[in-house]
């Protein structure tokens, strides 16, 4: 064989083994990553499962069979063997509050109190362990999660603390016990003119100690800030354990500017590992004038930043979403606005045979500020639990359509925990998607049950009758405070979260309306295209096709197959974000 012969036929080899991807010198076409010998749940349209991924910077190039990925193989190219585990998109929780969440035990672990008992047993250890005089404060400690289903007492709080003041705060309402109303000055002689209630006695009109949406009357020391570094450190802890649970988007509900600023540093910083999205909350003025100059204020950013609106704006790590309003209250504390009224009893400590809630937003200044937001930009959304409220917030997104069609805007119901029949086909009509938090049904459901009853509690959280109807919904926590995934005041696990929706069964073992149960391919949509469509972000991310996000997680188990128990025990073994890993296990 002569020398060209030989160098010829070389040649060929060679070529023969670049173009089946063996050896392949690394190219354009390269991947990154090769995973391999996976159950790939794509969520896609048609839900369909393949073999293999593989991802070239941060997005999907091929997703197929194992054969099919040969042309993306190259020198640097890491091949993963799943071993027949389950691939699938990475988790979006529709709504959290991280920015608040990750500095919650900054000064170290929050008590986890699932009873008075243990409260008064908390607060007396607080009390010999605090300076004489000191506040002794309980964050976050809803009714419906104690055992005994209710409110303390002014006596129960005395008896634990008769000299230290006491503050039990649950948000909207508050208890005090009677040291902290001498301190801040409450009497029978309060009262507030508008929003607020010092609660009193009918006989004796002295305060019970419980204030509604009136805890600022409280003396209450400010709490410690902490640093700039100290927060930040916090965000990209409490990111990596939501990494560490598969989730690798948020909705960030109720950011500030400082909280976006954050999130874009870290983000510059290439230290940010979920993508966030975030909502601006308006609190309305006294005047559609003054809600309008509200307006310009939230869009507008100092000079040299990024605008904080409108809808859209940002890139695909921090954006820009939805402008929010405060429909209601909630179901922790008996203020979420009901069309029928909550009823007397002790949960809440409610007195008055027609007490419904509160609706916190002027339904003739909402329809105007939202049509205006609308021709600006602005997606829309609102906290809204109850049904009455609801009533509320759709009727000013069909006075909107009027005026600026949002018929493609995706226009939510945020927290939406009470349905009303009629209000689907307003859905329908108008494009509006709900975020739904399971975890309150698993919480609070048992204990809000035996207050509003059976029959009432048939429209409470319908996952399966929104699906049906054709309407998007997706799943979220509203992450509030502490960190660990379980214990939280609102726990954040997502397959928590998904196991809720496949049962329907309470903490306390009962079940709420198990008719209205979602199929494992919903729950898993619920926490992942279904989240992206709300948030005009699936054209990107939510499930696993060539172009899209290299977002995804790998798990240990076929949660698709796998007896319904275990899907609350899942474990995240892979997570990656824009094609970079960033939670392994060992």
């Amino acid at each position: 064989m002569s020398y060209w012969t030989f160098f010829r036929a070389l040649l060929t080899a060679a070529a023969v083994l670049c173009s089946t991807g063996v050896f392949a010198a690394d190219s354009p076409e390269s991947a990154n990553f090769i995973i391999l010998n996976a159950k790939v749940l794509t969520v896609n349209s048609d839900f369909a499962i393949a073999e293999a991924v593989a991802v070239r910077g941060d997005r999907v190039i091929a997703v197929g069979r194992h054969y099919e990925m040969e042309p993306y193989k190259g020198l640097t190219t890491r091949i993963i063997d799943a071993q027949g585990r389950t691939l699938l998109p990475g988790l979006y929780d529709s709504q959290v509050h991280s920015y608040a969440a990750a500095i919650s035990e900054w000064e170290g672990p929050l008590p986890v109190i699932d009873s008075i008992a243990g409260a008064q047993e908390y607060i007396r250890n607080q009390v010999g362990r605090k300076p004489p005089g000191s506040w002794i404060i309980l964050n976050q400690l809803y009714p419906t999660r104690m055992a005994e289903g209710r409110l303390p007492t002014l006596a129960e709080l005395d008896a634990a603390a008769p000299n230290n003041p006491v503050y039990w705060n649950t948000g909207p309402i508050c208890m005090a016990n009677s040291k902290a109303l001498e301190v801040s000055r409450i009497t029978k002689d309060t009262f507030i003119r508008t929003g607020g209630e010092v609660v009193k006695n009918r006989k004796t009109l002295k305060p019970t100690g419980l204030l509604r949406n009136a805890g600022g009357l409280l003396k209450v020391p400010p709490a410690r800030v902490p640093t700039h570094q100290q927060r930040r450190d916090a965000l990209k802890h409490l990111y990596q354990l939501y990494n560490q649970q598969g989730i690798t988007s948020i909705g960030e509900r109720r950011a500030e500017p400082e909280a976006i600023d954050l999130f874009r540093e870290l983000s510059k910083d290439q230290q940010l590992t979920v993508r966030v999205n975030c909502s601006r909350v308006i609190e309305l003025g006294g005047t559609l004038d003054e809600s309008l100059a509200r307006l310009d204020t939230i869009t507008n950013a100092a000079k040299g930043k990024q605008p904080y609106g409108p809808s859209g704006a940002g890139d695909d790590w921090v954006r820009m979403g939805p402008l929010k309003t405060l429909m209601d209250g909630d179901i922790t504390s008996g203020t979420a606005y009901l069309r029928t009224p909550w009823g007397i009893g002790p949960t809440y400590q409610i007195t008055e045979p027609a007490e419904r809630g509160t609706l916190l937003t002027d339904p003739e200044i909402l329809p105007d500020l939202y049509r205006e937001a609308a021709l600006r930009g602005w997606q829309l959304t609102a906290h809204c639990v109850g049904d009455a409220a609801m009533d509320s917030l759709l009727n000013s997104y069909t006075y909107t359509q009027f005026k600026a069609d949002i018929r493609q805007r995706r226009c939510l119901i945020g927290n939406a925990t009470f349905a009303a029949v009629q209000n689907w086909g307003k859905c329908r009509e108008l494009g509006v998607g709900a975020e739904v938090q399971p975890a309150w049904l698993y919480k609070d459901g048992a204990n809000i049950a035996k207050t509003l009853g059976t029959n009432r509690m048939k429209l409470f959280m319908p996952l399966k009758s929104w699906l049906e109807r054709g309407l998007t919904i997706g799943g979220g926590s509203d992450h509030t405070a502490g960190l660990d995934s379980l214990t939280s005041s609102n726990p954040w696990n997502p397959w928590l979260g998904m196991w809720i929706t496949l049962t329907r069964e309470t903490q306390q073992g009962t079940f709420i309306t198990p008719e209205e149960c979602l199929t494992r391919e919903q729950a898993i949509r619920l926490y992942t295209i279904n989240n992206a469509y709300l948030h005009f972000e699936d054209g990107k991310k939510g499930s696993i096709e060539p172009g899209k996000l290299a977002d995804f997680i790998l798990i240990d188990r076929d949660i698709l197959k796998c007896p319904v128990e275990d899907v609350k025990d899942t474990k995240v073994l892979l997570t990656m974000v824009g094609g970079k890993i960033v939670w392994e296990t060992k």
